[in-house]
């Protein structure tokens, strides 16, 4: 994907939480973040 034309409505939105919530930095992707975002779409579904 190398145009952000090819990008859906939904996930524009779901980028700019990401920057929201990281204070507008640009972290790493890691086994542990990625763990605890999965923990927290969980404990929502439940």
């Amino acid at each position: 994907m190398d145009d952000t034309n090819d990008l859906t409505p939904n996930e524009r939105a779901w980028l700019r939480f990401l920057r929201d919530v990281s204070n507008d930095t640009d972290p790493g992707v890691t086994l542990r973040r990625v763990q605890l975002l999965r923990r927290l779409c969980a404990r929502r579904r439940a």
